[in-house]
């Protein structure tokens, strides 16, 4: 076993303008950034996916691509690696929405691999746990009722389609999950943490009329959202959130593709955990700070930091105030 793979793997965040941006992410980074003329306020910041780079460590300079080629399911998990091969098949990111982002539709695994085979994109299930939240501040998720094509198709065409969908409100704390196939679209006001497969497939079905910085209205995909979306009612509220209680891991999120806990950092409360054959698994400080202790090493992590733990890496301990989520595959 590689000594390299039993130290989590510290991942540097990559900025990414967005028309709807907000431009909170460099500060919780920590990063300085000058926008460009003329470009998009920061909106979203990757955390974990392929292109992200290996800060520090003797691996310090590879990207998670590189090393999952190169180590296989020693980094990934033999339960990533048989079904998704040497890719690690999550995405984490930050978004930070000042404005309504697009209504938008993700397709799954099936109609990626044989619509969208030359992308490289899997389909695209996907969670997101609401950091901050403006008062009033909600996300659209599903339609408000049974549906046909023609009536979304239309709606969509005459600026009408967010009154067919669910307007949900949101606050700190609340889970949102998004199978392929759910219509929907972050709010503005909002701070999300989303886990979601590695797939940039996003088929957008309404934008308010908006114009990138270049002046270009983004494009629409109604013929493919309309093929993968489901039509159906949503409900009209979310599932609760587990209780917060510090010093344990609580489950948030199981989905065939992923899993997501949380884990409540106070006082003196240790939280433990092991990494195993399995899968690898993705920690990400969304609160606070914490220290993350694998045998006789100690790794500081502030507010926005993200590690991958290595499936070979295995047991593992986190102190300090605040909180931290980890992702991992089914």
């Amino acid at each position: 076993m590689p000594d390299a793979l039993r130290l989590p793997l510290r991942l540097a965040p990559r900025l990414v303008p967005r028309v709807w941006g907000g431009g909170r992410l460099p500060a919780l980074h920590g990063v300085a950034w000058e926008a460009p003329p003329g470009s998009d306020p920061v909106g979203e910041s990757w955390l974990a996916d392929g292109a992200s780079v290996v800060v520090g460590g003797p691996l310090a300079g590879a990207t998670v691509a590189e090393l999952a080629e190169r180590y296989g399911r020693d980094l990934l998990g033999e339960a990533s690696t048989a079904r998704y091969g040497r890719r690690l098949a999550l995405l984490v990111k930050l978004l930070d929405a000042a404005d309504d982002l697009s209504v938008q539709v993700h397709p799954d695994d099936d109609y990626a691999l044989s619509r969208e085979a030359g992308t490289g994109h899997l389909g695209k299930a996907e969670a997101w746990y609401v950091l901050r939240a403006a008062p009033g501040a909600a996300v659209l998720r599903g339609f408000v009722r049974d549906v046909t094509a023609a009536e979304v198709r239309a709606a969509a065409l005459d600026g009408t389609l967010p009154d067919l969908l669910r307007r949900v409100p949101v606050g700190p704390g609340d889970v949102v999950v998004n199978p392929p196939g759910t219509v929907h679209a972050v709010g503005a006001g909002l701070l999300l943490y989303e886990v979601q497969q590695s797939s940039d497939i996003t088929y957008r079905l309404f934008d308010y009329g908006r114009v990138d910085a270049a002046g270009r209205k983004r494009e629409l995909h109604l013929d493919k959202a309309l093929e993968v979306a489901d039509l159906s009612a949503s409900p009209a509220t979310l599932e609760p959130a587990p209780t917060r209680v510090p010093g344990a891991w609580r489950r948030l999120v199981t989905r065939p593709e992923f899993v997501l806990d949380a884990a409540l950092l106070a006082g003196d409360a240790r939280v433990g955990g092991e990494t195993t054959a399995a899968s690898c698994a993705v920690l990400t400080v969304v609160e606070g700070a914490a220290e993350l202790s694998t045998g006789d090493e100690a790794l500081a992590l502030d507010t926005g930091d993200t590690v991958l733990l290595p499936a070979a890496l295995g047991g593992y301990a986190l102190a300090g105030e605040g909180e931290v989520l980890r992702a991992a595959v089914a």
